[in-house]
């Protein structure tokens, strides 16, 4: 592992802002928009499902918050865009954490079907930037998997709403 300086420190502080900023930015979105609010809840859920948005919110807060510390470890400690390994890595990293956000107008244009699928990508990538980052640094592999966990209970939540929301058709 290559020395650690105040510098690191910085970038890796700087690193972590950006999804910690995406899940307070979709709290804020969510908490503002009354209208979603009360799509989301009158929704029917599995019993399973968390009830309250507020705990979706703090676990997207938890989840998000070491991704930035994780790339950065990845990017430092696998040589930076020089490698094949770091690049693709950070390339389903950001893919995940930008498929995250685009969570948001899904949810605010009320498409289920689009949802389910959209999280089912964005477990997928984080599940592949958790082992892809785990073979440059095991620990930031170690930070990625809450997250991977997280999306995937989040597109396994999302299609069982979608599938306990469609509408019944007949044959």
């Amino acid at each position: 592992m290559p020395f650690w300086t105040t510098q690191d420190t910085r970038n890796s502080v700087i690193s972590s802002l950006i999804p910690a900023g995406a899940a307070v930015a979709a709290f804020v979105s969510f908490a503002k928009d009354q209208q979603v609010a009360d799509w989301w809840g009158s929704l029917k859920k599995p019993n399973w499902a968390p009830k309250d948005v507020r705990i979706y919110s703090a676990v997207d807060l938890l989840t998000l918050s070491p991704l930035g510390y994780a790339s950065y470890l990845v990017y430092k400690n696998g040589g930076g865009f020089d490698y094949n390994d770091t690049k693709l890595a950070l390339g389903l990293y950001g893919a995940s954490v930008t498929l995250a956000i685009a969570t948001i107008p899904i949810v605010k244009k009320r498409e289920l079907g689009c949802l389910w699928k959209n999280t089912a990508v964005v477990s997928l990538t984080a599940t592949g930037a958790a082992y892809a980052f785990y073979k440059i640094d095991k620990k930031a592999g170690f930070l990625l998997v809450p997250f991977a966990l997280w999306t995937a209970f989040y597109a396994y939540l999302a299609y069982s709403i979608k599938k306990e929301n469609d509408p019944i058709k007949n044959l």
